[in-house]
């Protein structure tokens, strides 16, 4: 016997001369087949050097590339969004998948004909307090601050919001949605704005009226 075999690990086991089960012990009958005899057998590490190997990180990414390239965009997307939301940057469809996140500032409207998601926010904080708006994902959330103390007077606030927003789809906006949350006193009030529903409104095949009661029904 060689040193290199005198040192190598090994033991030794009892195996089944049907089956090929294995024991610790010579102690017939089998538990797999009932064989009653066993071969005493000795088994060292060399033995499993050809069948056993561990897989590699590189292996295993390698062989699971497509499992590993979603996870990671699914990764980065919630990354990116916590930051942005956080103020930390803004982004416009890093991925290409037509996603935004990111605070949208308050702009005053100009003359151009053109309403913009920052002139839609800038007509809001120029009449209400408190105000906020951010992109996330493909819609536009919207907060601001009420002092209306009627069921009434918070509904005619809401729609005139909700017309701006039509206006903004009509003249080109592409938020797939408008999601108002309006703060008051004793709590919050809370609708979304469907694009497709403003784009009708913007295009005249809805009345106001319609377009009010569609609104309400979401919220």
């Amino acid at each position: 016997m060689s040193g290199s075999d005198r040192d190598e690990y090994g033991y030794t086991e009892w195996i089944c001369t049907n089956c090929g089960r294995s024991a610790p012990k010579n102690n017939p009958p089998c538990d797999r087949c009932g064989n009653m005899q066993f071969e005493q057998v000795e088994v060292r590490a060399s033995d499993f050097d050809d069948e056993v190997t561990a897989a590699s990180t590189v292996d295993i990414l390698r062989e699971n590339a497509g499992v590993a390239v979603a996870a990671a965009a699914v990764l980065s997307v919630v990354v990116v969004a916590m930051l942005a939301s956080a103020g930390v940057f803004v982004v416009s469809d890093p991925f290409g998948l037509g996603i935004r996140f990111g605070a949208v500032e308050a702009v005053s409207p100009n003359d151009d004909g053109t309403l913009t998601a920052a002139e839609l926010h800038g007509r809001v904080a120029a009449e209400y307090g408190g105000s906020s708006m951010r992109w996330y994902g493909r819609g536009l959330e919207l907060s601001y601050r009420s002092d209306a103390t009627t069921t009434g007077t918070l509904a005619e606030e809401v729609s005139t919001v909700a017309v701006w927003y039509a206006q903004y789809v009509g003249d080109g906006g592409d938020a797939d949605s408008l999601e108002l949350t309006v703060r008051t006193g004793d709590g919050r009030a809370r609708v979304t704005i469907d694009r497709a529903d403003a784009a009708a409104f913007a295009a005249g095949d809805i009345t106001e009226s319609e377009y009010r009661s569609r609104i309400f029904q979401s919220g």
